[in-house]
């Protein structure tokens, strides 16, 4: 089962390739932002047997520095990635714990590693929250199978970068590797730690960032 937001088409793109493998996928639309829908999405996913749960929802909502930001600002970006996650991964927790068995991935950044920039300071802080939830819930869960770790990527290749230009010459020449990383890097990273193929792996916050 995947969630999306505004990217449908891509959601479908994604559908078509897991679908080719004679795997089931159902696509479910929810904006975390809307505590009404994340009540929704909630509802909806308890109809799905869930065994492996990967928090990659995430927003930046206001380039601002920190001394400009309003509430409004810092709540939309904990919003969608803190407390909707904090919400529907508590639920589902709950299942995996009767099952014994899930694995939880939890997607942060390397801005809660450094604190981000004097612009991103609440997206830096809204995935700081989100690792908390890793180490509390690996806890809770290693009695029954139930993993919990937390990736915190560092510079990606993605459409992420166009939307937030900066010199990504001079922030890549920062980078001990020289190089972003691929999204692959990441997503090779997920499957291991959501996977059965994982067995004695939680609690754990996994940087991969070319060196930083």
């Amino acid at each position: 089962m995947g969630h999306y937001c505004s990217s449908e088409d891509k959601a479908k793109e994604l559908k078509k390739i897991v679908d080719a493998h004679n795997v089931k996928c159902w696509l479910l639309k929810s904006n975390f932002s809307s505590k009404r829908e994340i009540i929704r999405f909630i509802n909806n996913v308890k109809k799905f047997r869930i065994d492996s749960l990967v928090n990659n929802a995430g927003t930046y909502v206001a380039k601002k520095h920190f001394s400009k930001l309003t509430i409004e600002d810092i709540a939309g970006v904990f919003m969608v990635n803190t407390f909707a996650p904090m919400v529907l991964t508590s639920r589902i927790f709950m299942d995996m714990k009767k099952r014994r068995f899930g694995r939880i991935v939890n997607i942060s950044s390397i801005a809660a590693k450094y604190g981000g920039s004097g612009y991103s300071l609440h997206y830096g802080c809204s995935k700081r929250g989100l690792e908390g939830l890793t180490g509390t819930l690996a806890r809770e869960g290693a009695e029954y199978d139930v993993l919990v770790n937390t990736i915190r990527p560092g510079v990606i290749d993605t459409e992420f970068h166009k939307k937030f230009p900066k010199d990504m010459r001079k922030r890549t020449a920062m980078i001990p590797l020289k190089k972003m990383g691929m999204p692959k890097d990441i997503a090779d990273m997920v499957y291991y730690l959501g996977s059965d193929v994982n067995k004695f792996i939680t609690n754990e916050i996994i940087t991969i960032a070319g060196g930083e």
